[in-house]
């Protein structure tokens, strides 16, 4: 990595997480409530795992709390879609 962007490397990895955990959220959200689109077609055990798992653990992500788990967490469950 160039020397100049050494010093960047905090902010890029607060940027990769809050990005990260805000696409997990929305997709919870999409699940759990119908918002901003009504969720796909798809049987009622998914949405009742998937949903919390990618709210919870969006939120956990993009703020910083327990990211390391939330994230293996949501990581695990996008390896088993």
């Amino acid at each position: 990595m160039p020397s100049f962007m050494r010093s960047y490397t905090a902010q890029a990895y607060a940027l990769m997480r809050i990005v990260t955990g805000f696409l997990f959220l929305w997709h919870g959200t999409q699940k759990l409530f119908g918002v901003p689109l009504p969720p796909p077609q798809v049987p009622s055990f998914v949405i009742a795992i998937a949903g919390p798992i990618e709210f919870i653990g969006g939120t956990l992500v993009m703020i910083g709390l327990f990211a390391g788990w939330a994230a293996f967490l949501c990581s695990s469950l996008m390896a088993a879609a």
